[in-house]
């Protein structure tokens, strides 16, 4: 028995020794106590995922980068190979170092951050982890620029002789490349309206003007500038009026307007080649390229014709103004509806500087031939105003008639310009306001007129009765008092019912009257019956 347990003791410490399967002590792939170590499992990780961007310029960004277990290893942001930021840990804890100088990059936590975002910042950012392998983490940073445009070659202004071509052009830029249109102030295109170059030819002065391009991406507010075309020609001038009125010893002024590229040098003459005196004139000019010369007192020899002549080294040009003393024309002011038959009477006024010494009337029928008018001669005004008004009565003309008039005025300086043919028409009775038209209808109507008269008449009657009674009668006491008051009653009732009755008189089926009269015959209607009205209430 004791050699029995010896040798199992024996047994049990052999196993201990040398490490048989299932002892805690043995090395084999069983031993629970030792699990070796994976160095991969030591790396930090980016949980960040690869991203792209696309903001606007002067936005602000954030790159994401996160990483978890950095511990002592290195993280690096890269824009394309340029190195913007480096993070290290030290034993004391992680040293932040800003390699870029751009004070608009920074860090938030391990991500970048980048503030008022310009064009150059586009591109490829990558977060680099110092592990062996590199680990790595890239986002794609697109930036939209709001368009920009300018005139090509920096001209804003161009100048060119006329019947040559030109080109104008801008440059634009801006993220997406944007689209370029044209416009023209004030005038249409003479190409087309889209693209970077806008060709005009064989320029002539109507195609000078201020030229816009404007540039759009969708990226903000849409960029402009403007370019100004100049064709260089000879001037055209033309006259502000082609004749001016005045009087000896008034003022007067002519004017005229230039257009001529370059800047033209404007002078007056008078008779065509003789300058005007420059000490007793006046000379302006303004921005809308007006030539003015004025008189402060005209002499007789002012009156006439004046030249206006602007010239350039490309040519010269003129217009002809006329002052003129004679009178403007003739302004009718009478009414074309004349009021009788035989007879009319034409108003006229005309604005002359000097007295006129007489107006020529031409009239004629309009069943008449032009040749077959009548012309005569009245004498004039002799105000001393620069207004004069006149009327001539014409006789012996037909009824119903349209006639057609001209009037010119006269005095010393010669005839006034004939301003319009009037036309005037004389009455007709046999119109439609003529008794002859009368029918059935009128007579009914003239019925009712003579019921109102009746009444008027009863009421008038009525009313002298009480206005002029009996100066010896005393109301109070006289005893035809009562009677005098019933009949006054019986009065007031009687014209009530007549005005009811002649009221009522011919009306058809919609209530109103039907009958037609004459506007002097509508007039004593409604006189007569507010007439009774207002003696009926008189009474009441």
């Amino acid at each position: 028995m004791f050699l029995a347990a010896l040798f199992l003791a024996s047994c049990s410490v052999t196993d201990l020794v040398f490490g048989q399967p299932g002892s805690p002590w043995t090395t084999g792939d069983n031993d629970y106590y030792y699990d070796p170590l994976n160095p991969e499992d030591t790396f930090p990780v980016i949980t960040s995922s690869s991203r792209s961007f696309s903001i606007q310029q002067g936005d602000s960004v954030i790159l994401p980068c996160v990483v978890q277990n950095l511990e002592e290893y290195s993280l690096i942001w890269r824009h394309g190979n340029q190195i913007l930021w480096v993070l290290q840990h030290r034993p004391d804890g992680p040293i932040v170092e800003a390699v870029s100088q751009d004070h608009r990059i920074g860090l938030n936590g391990t991500s970048l951050m980048l503030s008022r975002v310009q064009w150059k910042d586009a591109g490829t950012y990558t977060c680099e982890l110092s592990t062996q392998p590199r680990r790595t983490l890239n986002h794609t940073l697109t930036v939209r620029v709001p368009p920009s445009v300018y005139p090509a070659n920096n001209r804003s202004e161009v100048t060119i002789r006329i019947g040559s071509t030109v080109t104008l052009g801008c440059h634009a830029s801006g993220y997406p490349t944007p689209t370029v249109t044209w416009t023209r102030k004030g005038g249409n295109l003479p190409g087309p309206a889209e693209g970077a170059n806008l060709t005009v030819h064989e320029a002539v002065p109507e195609d000078n003007g201020v030229y816009k391009c404007t540039a759009t991406n969708g990226v903000g507010k849409p960029a402009s500038t403007s370019i100004i075309l100049q064709v260089m020609h000879r001037p055209k001038v033309w006259a502000e009026k082609e004749e001016v009125y005045s009087g000896v010893g008034y003022e007067a002024t002519i004017a005229c307007y230039v257009e001529a590229e370059p800047r033209p040098q404007v002078k007056f003459y008078r008779l065509g080649d003789i300058p005007v005196d420059p000490l007793r004139l006046y000379k302006t000019f303004d921005v809308n390229n007006r030539y003015s010369l004025h008189f402060d007192h005209v002499q007789l020899s002012d009156f006439g014709y004046h030249t206006c002549n602007a010239s350039n080294f490309i040519g010269n040009s003129s217009a002809i103004i006329r002052l003129s003393g004679r009178p403007k024309p003739v302004r009718f002011t009478s009414l074309s509806q004349g009021d009788k038959e035989n007879t009319y009477t034409l108003v006229w006024d005309v604005e002359s500087y000097a007295p006129v010494l007489a107006y020529i009337i031409a009239y004629r029928n309009e069943s008449d031939g032009e040749d077959e008018g009548i012309k005569l001669t009245v004498p004039g005004t002799t105000s001393s105003s620069i207004y004069h008004s006149y009327s001539h009565n014409f006789t012996q003309l037909e009824p119903g008639a349209t006639y057609y008039v001209q009037v010119t005025a006269k005095n010393e300086f010669g005839l006034s310009d004939v301003n319009e043919t009037f036309t005037f028409t004389t009455f007709d009775p046999a119109g439609p306001d003529s008794p002859e038209d009368y029918d059935a209808e009128g007579e009914d109507s003239l019925s009712v007129i003579n019921q109102y008269e009746d009444v008027v008449s009863e009421a008038v009657g009525v009313s002298q009765l009480q206005a002029d009674p009996t100066p010896s009668m005393d109301a109070a006491t006289s005893p035809n008092t009562p009677s005098i008051v019933a009949a006054n009653l019986t009065e007031q009732q009687q014209i009530q019912k007549k005005v009811s009755t002649a009221e009522k008189v011919h009306d058809d089926s919609s209530g109103a009257f039907t009958f037609t009269m004459t506007p002097a015959e509508r007039r004593g209607q409604m006189v007569a019956l507010v007439t009774a009205i207002s003696l009926s209430c008189f009474f009441s």
